[in-house]
């Protein structure tokens, strides 16, 4: 909390620029440390995995997590996929600018940013898991973990 004030404060803070009484010149700048959060506000429940997934090779849950993503980076933001699933071989992501398809250990992707300042964008992604060989029928926890990182 502490920081995020001293951050508000370094945005409104302009460049400033004095001449003391003796002539002496005084410069101030501020430097903006980048910075990105996400906060969930739609989470999944479990994932069932049926006897019909199974025999299809992938289970689809479309718009299963909706995230709203704050980012001050110019250069964008990089979000960051964990699986932690057994039965998932792959995993596309559906609800960026394209689908995307990560490996069974997750992966990364690079968001760009619209302009300079503070940003706020909301993501409804949707997933599709393709089934490991020893995937079972049953119920999973959810099995993705999603972190943001600026750029």
């Amino acid at each position: 909390m502490v920081y995020s004030g001293i951050s508000v404060g370094l945005l409104a803070a302009p460049l400033v620029s004095t001449t003391i009484s003796d002539g002496t010149k005084l410069t101030v700048t501020a430097t903006i440390l980048k910075r990105a959060s996400l906060q969930v506000l739609a989470q999944p429940g479990p994932v069932v995995l049926t006897a019909a997934d199974i025999a299809r090779g992938y289970v689809d849950v479309p718009g299963a997590l909706e995230v709203a993503v704050q980012n001050n980076s110019a250069d964008g933001y990089l979000l960051t996929f964990e699986s932690q699933g057994e039965f998932i071989k792959q995993t596309r992501v559906q609800g960026l600018a394209n689908d995307v398809q990560l490996d069974a250990l997750g992966g990364s992707i690079a968001q760009s940013a619209n302009g300079r300042g503070v940003q706020k964008v909301t993501l409804n992604l949707g997933f599709r898991f393709a089934l490991a060989d020893a995937a079972r029928q049953g119920v999973y926890a959810w099995p993705i973990r999603l972190s943001v990182t600026p750029l």
